[in-house]
């Protein structure tokens, strides 16, 4: 008995396992994505009376990280002209040094 296939049929083949595939793996992930929402539905049952007392705090603590973040930039802007100037300075002492070292070996090399 001879059997033959198509095109048309290999490719509704193809169609169907590949369907059959991605079903199953949509299936593992909706399992997967319900544990999770049953989890966090359980932590959150949990914790909620910690979270009714912590909820109306969170704007004073927003505000209070605000102000810190505003003066940490100012230190950090300070900080950051010092550095520059602390650079500046050494920059100077540096060419003074070189500037110093030639007189020397000029003065030095004069008196042989």
């Amino acid at each position: 008995m001879e059997g033959y296939i198509t095109f048309s049929q290999l490719g509704q083949l193809i169609l169907f396992l590949l369907f059959v595939v991605v079903g199953g793996y949509a299936i593992v992930t909706l399992r997967n994505v319900n544990a999770a929402v049953k989890s966090i539905g359980a932590i959150l049952k949990e914790n909620r009376a910690a979270l009714h007392e912590a909820i109306p705090h969170i704007a004073l603590a927003s505000q209070d990280v605000a102000a810190l973040t505003g003066e940490l930039r100012a230190g950090l802007g300070e900080a950051s002209k010092a550095l520059g100037t602390a650079d500046q300075i050494a920059t100077y002492a540096v060419v003074l040094g070189e500037a110093a070292k030639t007189v020397i070996n000029v003065m030095a090399g004069s008196r042989k």
